[in-house]
């Protein structure tokens, strides 16, 4: 990993995310950009005078700069901005970078949506892996990673990427499966807890044989977990004690044939620690090239987009050089 970029809008949630990214970017030896998304729409008329108000954003830019620099401590970041659409700047930056970081929620006053809106566009649309920190996700756990698998070839990246990550802090790696049969009422056999549990350890198994190579490469290895239980909420329960969860953006369910993205979004609004969620390797969502398309012509049409800035604006901020200094259907994973 050797670029990151976090978005940031001044929020407690946003600080949150650049903290973690500073401690994240650490780990990988990244350079991390800060990138800030001004609203582009026109400011309304003060109620009382009716006249419009004085342009904030120089204030505004100077207060989040600073915020970046002090959420930062001492580590280099390169502080950017931009104006236009919150989800569709993030998503087209982070094309360029190896994993986008999102606090769970902001506010509105410098982006149009709310955050929670951004970063769940930010799971469905970014090409590349996204981590979502909700607040309070940071603090102490038991030095575990922990890694949903389903058999699908998302999560088998998504494993891969967690035995990095787990390399890095080390800790313990753990691969959870959750299982579980909806009874819809026709069925002639309905299985057991036990039959059930039997297949989800088998398959685990076959996953971790078929990356046994990659897991010794990173010097990581894994435990099996296979739990009874709809993989949101199994999966949210083993984040209370983990340093971070990872999922692959979209599974299969052989059980219930569900798509992973459902468990993703769930666990990125209920866990309580980090969650990262990447793609296949080599892989993007299809609505990728019409956001991003969208987003390349905002900015290009704005004079402060990232790599674009014209000489001798404020777009860019750059620290000292590092060498000087709702619930989802059953599922089974």
């Amino acid at each position: 990993m050797r670029r990151i970029i976090v978005g940031f809008d001044g929020s407690a949630f946003a600080t949150d995310a650049l903290r973690w990214a500073v401690v994240e970017a650490r780990r990988h030896g990244a350079d991390l950009v800060a990138l800030t998304v001004l609203d582009d729409q026109p400011m309304p008329l003060q109620a009382s005078t009716r006249q419009p108000p004085l342009d904030p954003r120089p204030d505004v830019l100077t207060g989040l700069r600073d915020a970046v620099q002090a959420a930062a401590d001492g580590f280099p970041v390169v502080f950017r901005y931009t104006v236009g659409s919150a989800a569709a700047q993030l998503i087209a930056a982070s094309r360029g970078a190896d994993l986008l970081v999102v606090g769970s929620r902001g506010h509105g006053r410098l982006t149009n949506a709310l955050l929670g809106s951004v970063s769940r566009a930010c799971l469905l649309h970014a090409p590349g892996p996204v981590a979502v920190i909700r607040p309070g996700a940071t603090g102490a756990t038991d030095g575990r990673v922990v890694v949903g698998v389903d058999g699908s070839e998302p999560s088998r990246q998504a494993v891969r990427v967690a035995a990095t990550e787990a390399r890095l802090r080390r800790a313990a790696l753990d691969t959870v499966h959750a299982v579980h049969w909806d009874r819809i009422g026709t069925e002639l056999i309905t299985p057991t807890d036990e039959q059930l549990t039997e297949w989800g350890t088998h398959l685990v198994h076959r996953q971790l044989a078929d990356l046994h190579q990659d897991l010794a490469d990173a010097g990581v290895a894994a435990r099996p977990v296979i739990v009874p239980g709809h993989p949101g909420d199994v999966l949210v329960d083993h984040s209370r004690t983990a340093d971070l969860l990872v999922l692959g953006s979209r599974g299969h369910n052989p059980l219930a044939s569900l798509l992973l993205g459902s468990t993703s979004d769930y666990c990125a609004h209920h866990a309580t620690c980090p969650v990262m969620v990447v793609r296949s390797e080599g892989k993007t969502p299809e609505e990728t090239a019409a956001v991003g398309v969208a987003a390349e012509g905002t900015a290009a049409e704005g004079t402060a987009a990232e790599g674009t800035a014209a000489e001798g604006t404020a777009a860019e901020e750059t620290a000292p050089d590092r060498t000087a200094a709702e619930r989802p259907a059953s599922a089974a994973w």
